[in-house]
């Protein structure tokens, strides 16, 4: 049987933070693009995707499919 088989599939609440971790990353990008950035918006992205990363990587330690 492969790991692949194993994986646990994620509760809601760990799916929800997921998909908020990255639409925040994506409302940053946005930010980003405009004409007149924040000052920091590049340090606020880093944060933010380093952020993303690290939960999906402990869901993964944890056995799960993220």
């Amino acid at each position: 049987m492969s790991e692949k088989n194993n994986l646990k599939d994620l509760s809601m609440f760990q799916s929800a933070h997921v998909r908020w971790l990255k639409q925040q990353l994506n409302n940053l990008k946005d930010i980003k693009n405009r004409r007149e950035k924040p000052l920091g918006i590049d340090r606020e992205i880093f944060a933010a995707d380093m952020e993303l990363t690290d939960y999906v990587k402990q869901l993964r330690r944890h056995g799960y499919r993220a």
